[in-house]
């Protein structure tokens, strides 16, 4: 089997910014596959000293282009470190949580079937059936009569008439929802084609403690396209520190009607004094929360909050904008020794690119990685990922940068280090070997 990869090069090649047109869905080596897919990808790891060059995503005029034969997508994916071996932190047997949340998001096509229904009409007590799959719970419900939104046990749900969202932390279950998703969705809404899904995540600190589907990224997109044809897997960021994982599908559809844009931000390494808000030593409930860490002012004004304050920490939003399908979800881990704040919007009311400012401004990471998904119509999506291609964040050095074309969607993917702390010896985290031998029964 043979793949074509477009290979572009700036001029500059220290910056190197490359991309490509590749078939890039695993395929099984029984499967033939022909020509060149729709996607680019531009990828950008400078040093800190780096200049990265204006970049223009409309054109490449300016870029050099000779075509070159690469390795079969699986065989790249296969070769890729095992997230059990190189993520690992050894265990002290003391608490610990992960934050970063597994993200699902299943997009319906109701344009040829006039008996369509709306998700929103599954019922309450099989959401919270399908939940239970995923090992979560609902804690409180909230519409504003368009976008139904729950905050989880773990993380938060979104509905609207053709759209899931599922998003997850801990060692849920997620994937294993999906089956009794796409189920529901034919039963009470009549719906039966997927026109876009979307998985993603951070790599976890430990995926040794995850359900074994969700342990490595290669079982994941294994499980998904036992449900979706033609899905399309990626690895964005170095391999060897925080990076973001993709798997995407979209089916053959007329062009976007409407413009949709979603901005995501992962935190990490937060200051101890704007974590401490997010427990019950400081804060009475999550609308305490909310007004003494500043979220309140990270969102539209008008915007239908409902949190919780866990016990004894961590913190959850979700945001409904009104009359709309806009929402805004944030999650804290607030304990300082595995820390972790993610923020979600695809609000259109603001600036994307001030929206992050404000939160960055809240939060205050030391690290953090951020994706920016526009469609083709969304301006303000674009012009956000112009801006993080073109200009770096204020008080941050950036350390990674790519950017990547779907059929209708872009995605920005960036990573940040402030400045004060960018090359730094970070704690490198090994995993313990097991020692066999002559009164030695102990790892090493």
């Amino acid at each position: 089997m043979t793949h074509w990869e477009k290979q572009i090069y700036v001029s500059k090649k220290q910056d190197g910014v490359y991309g490509c047109e590749a078939p890039h869905p695993r395929a099984s080596p029984s499967t033939s596959l022909a020509g060149p897919c729709s996607c680019h990808f531009y990828t950008t790891q400078p040093s800190p000293t780096t200049t990265i060059q204006p970049f223009n995503m409309t054109t490449t005029s300016n870029l050099e282009v000779s075509l070159i034969e690469t390795t079969p997508i699986e065989e790249v994916i296969s070769s890729c470190p095992s997230e059990v071996e190189s993520d690992t932190i050894s265990d002290d047997g003391g608490h610990f949580f992960e934050g970063a949340e597994k993200l699902l998001e299943v997009w319906f096509d109701a344009d040829d079937d006039p008996n369509a229904k709306s998700l929103r009409l599954i019922p309450y007590d099989e959401i919270e059936a399908l939940l239970e799959i995923a090992q979560c719970h609902i804690l409180h419900f909230k519409t504003n009569g368009i976008l139904d939104s729950y905050v989880l046990s773990e993380s938060s749900m979104f509905i609207s008439d053709n759209r899931v969202i599922m998003k997850t932390c801990g060692t849920t279950k997620l994937l294993d929802s999906v089956e009794r998703l796409l189920q529901l969705a034919d039963k009470y809404a009549g719906l039966t084609k997927v026109a876009n899904v979307y998985y993603s995540r951070k790599n976890f600190l430990k995926p040794d403690l995850q359900p074994a589907i969700h342990q490595n990224f290669d079982s994941e997109v294994d499980h998904l396209d036992a449900f979706f044809e033609e899905g399309a897997a990626y690895c964005m960021g170095s391999l060897k520190e925080h990076r973001w994982y993709l798997y995407t599908m979209s089916m053959p559809q007329a062009p976007p009607a409407h413009p949709d844009h979603t901005l995501e931000i992962c935190m990490t390494n937060i200051p101890d004094d704007t974590l401490a808000v997010y427990s019950k030593a400081v804060s009475a409930d999550g609308p305490e929360c909310t007004r003494l860490g500043g979220i309140d002012k990270l969102v539209p004004e008008g915007t239908l909050i409902h949190e919780e304050l866990f016990d004894p920490v961590g913190y959850s939003m979700n945001g409904l904008l009104p009359d709309s399908d806009q929402y805004v979800t944030i999650h804290i881990t607030p304990e300082p020794d595995f820390c972790y704040v993610s923020f979600e919007t695809n609000q259109r009311e603001e600036c994307l690119y001030r929206q992050t400012l404000k939160v960055l401004d809240c939060f205050k990471p030391r690290e953090f990685l951020m994706t920016v998904f526009a469609n083709d119509i969304s301006k303000s999506g674009t012009e956000t990922q112009l801006m993080l291609w073109n200009q770096d964040i204020p008080g941050y050095t950036r350390t990674s940068l790519q950017f990547l074309r779907l059929q209708y969607d872009t995605l920005v993917y960036a990573q940040f280090t402030q400045r004060q702390f960018v090359g730094k010896k970070k704690p490198v985290f090994k995993k313990r070997r097991l020692v066999h031998g002559p009164g030695s029964d102990s790892d090493e």
